[in-house]
């Protein structure tokens, strides 16, 4: 008997072709790749004469993929696009209009021709065709767009066409948006690593000219620029003490910078960035170069004084966005504290006195501590800190990712004194790197922190570090401990868990690996950081206070709040070790996780 056939319809053979085309888009290699398969796929199976397709990038108002536009059908002009994106939301996701010329469009073009199509409002060329217009917001960054004419006389987009043209567009903007999000995936590492190096160079040196030419001819690895000035405020008179110039007239010996004037008077005078993509129509800009014609500004800050102004200046139009502006600020950060390193270097060199030493050293200390404990919905905070009368490189940070998860840091660097204050200032760096980006785990971003410890100082300066991550949506505590004195775990019932699991300390050895510790906090947990200045100071009877009394302390109160668990502790440890000031650094850190 004859097997019956299987006879394909027209329908069937079209969306075989679809799938191939799909196929063809997923399989691109590269934007030019997948741009021309995109729009050669959409031409052949919408029917359509002309298309364009392209993708906005939401947060800097850029279209950042496009078809090239086969036939009259125009690219956006990039001042439009913040108006396009607010017409396309009030339109539907779909819209079959049986004339182009219909699609309405709220300004026009000088030249007479449409923005979002370019068709010329008169001539032999103009698109008369049935169009559709199809887009949607991908995720919260990208929001694509596909436009097809079809060509005038033709029948049109019949529902099945109209259906293929949709799933086209739809996924045609899903492949590019993983294009994309890799491509800004590698991007952000490309700029970590030059960061990183900057970082590196500029803290070799503790001479402030040095470290400000350091800067200026580093930053052009970060964000290029055609001219750029450092302006160096002084903090009590908010005056210019010191400028470094790159890309001006020779014949420029200075720029006079006065707060609230200017573009990087304005910036300083606010403590915010500026951006000027286009100096001749913005009344603040003040002529140094003919050649200049857009313009950013970037604030200094050491806490929150403004120490300083980084401005830089380009030849073209519009050349600086927020991207550059994130990666100036954080090179602004890194900066900074070489600045001031090398300020009070230079206070101490010519003071020469300890008194000196240890206020520029407590100021050091001081300015990298946190003002003030964050709030994360679920977990109760409360912090002791104390330093000694010579002070040492106490160390502690939170980091509040979300309102579910807070990065809590103790550390503790060897030493007394301008030193141990600078070692901390690069463990402050070095740690902060990283350890903004919840993504990394502990052991990394400790990891990380070895690694630059170990290249900036030199063998005998190295730190304590115990970094965690709590974790409200998981009720997880991810930590590492690199040499640090363990942290207690009071558990609800009392039962106490030492919080060891991690490495050796951070800075002596190049090769140093580190892996992280994992507990469940339930409601009224507590954990408890410290530094060994708490468990190590001696009464007259010379016995030390010990970790067996610090537990002990902590169950007679683990249920009560934060700030009494932390009073009775203290209580209990100023009771112990009687009279007189602290030896070493001082810290008590208590996090608890609440109902």
């Amino acid at each position: 008997m004859l097997e019956p056939t299987v006879v394909e319809t027209r329908s069937d053979i079209l969306w075989h072709r679809v799938v191939e085309g799909l196929t063809r888009m997923t399989a691109a290699t590269g934007e030019a790749d997948l741009s021309g398969a995109i729009e050669q796929i959409s031409l052949e199976l919408s029917g359509a004469e002309v298309c364009r397709f392209f993708v906005v990038d939401c947060v800097s108002n850029r279209i950042v993929f496009e078809t090239a536009g086969r036939g009259t059908v125009q690219p956006v002009a990039e001042p439009e696009v913040e108006t396009l994106l607010s017409w396309l939301r009030s339109q539907p996701s779909t819209r079959l209009v049986e004339d182009v010329r219909q699609l309405e469009w709220p300004r026009q073009a000088e030249a007479g021709s449409d923005v979002l199509t370019g068709q010329a409002v008169s001539g032999s060329d103009v698109l008369t065709g049935q169009a559709v217009l199809t887009h949607h917001q991908i995720d919260d960054r990208f929001h694509c767009v596909l436009l097809a004419v079809m060509a005038a006389g033709e029948t049109g987009f019949d529902p099945e066409r109209l259906e293929v043209t949709i799933s086209l567009a739809r996924h045609a903007g899903y492949t590019v948006t993983r294009l994309l999000h890799f491509k800004l995936a590698r991007q952000e590492m490309v700029h970590r690593t030059a960061l990183y190096e900057v970082g590196k160079r500029i803290s070799s040196s503790l001479d402030l000219g040095e470290v400000l030419n350091l800067i200026i001819d580093a930053l052009q690895t970060v964000v290029p620029y055609d001219a750029a000035v450092i302006f160096l405020l002084d903090e009590d008179r908010n005056e210019v003490v010191k400028q470094t110039i790159r890309g001006y007239s020779p014949d420029l010996d200075a720029i006079n910078l006065k707060m609230g004037e200017g573009i990087s008077g304005s910036a300083a005078e606010t403590g915010r960035a500026i951006i000027v993509p286009d100096v001749s129509r913005d009344d603040r800009y003040v002529q140094h170069r003919p050649g200049t014609n857009s313009e950013m500004a970037v604030p200094m800050l050491s806490g929150d004084q403004v120490i300083g102004v980084f401005n830089i200046e380009s030849d073209r139009v519009n050349a600086y966005d927020e991207e550059a502006q994130s990666l100036l600020e954080a090179f602004a950060s890194q900066a900074s504290i070489a600045i001031q390193n090398a300020r009070l270097f230079d206070d101490a060199r010519r003071s020469r006195l300890l008194d000196r030493e240890l206020e520029v050293a407590g100021e050091i200390q001081r300015a990298l501590l946190p003002r003030a404990v964050p709030e994360v919905h679920g977990l109760s905070l409360a912090v002791f800190s104390e330093p000694s009368r010579e002070v040492g490189g106490d160390f502690y940070d939170f980091i509040p990712f979300s309102d579910k998860q807070l990065g809590v840091a103790v550390g503790d660097v060897v030493g007394k004194g301008i030193p141990a204050a600078l070692t901390m200032a690069s463990l402050y760096t070095s740690f902060h790197e990283f350890a903004n980006y919840y993504v990394y785990l502990p052991s990394y971003v400790i990891g990380h922190v070895n690694e630059v410890l170990y290249e900036v100082t030199s063998a005998d300066r190295f730190a304590t570090l115990f970094y965690g991550i709590a974790n409200q949506q998981e009720n997880t505590f991810v930590y590492c401990n690199a040499g640090h004195p363990p942290p207690l775990l009071c558990r609800k019932s009392g039962e106490t868990v030492n919080l060891h699991t991690g490495g050796l300390i951070v800075g002596s050895f190049e090769d140093a690996s580190f892996e992280d510790g994992r507990v469940y906090l339930d409601d009224g947990d507590v954990v408890v950081l410290y530094s060994d200045g708490l468990i190590e100071k001696s009464n007259l009877e010379d016995e030390i206070f010990g970790i067996d009394r610090l537990e002990q302390a902590i169950k007679d109160c683990h249920d009560c709040p934060v700030e009494e668990i932390r009073d009775h502790v203290i209580e209990v440890w100023r009771a112990f070790v009687g009279g007189g000031g602290p030896d070493d650094d001082t810290t008590l850190i208590v996090v608890k996780k609440e109902s």
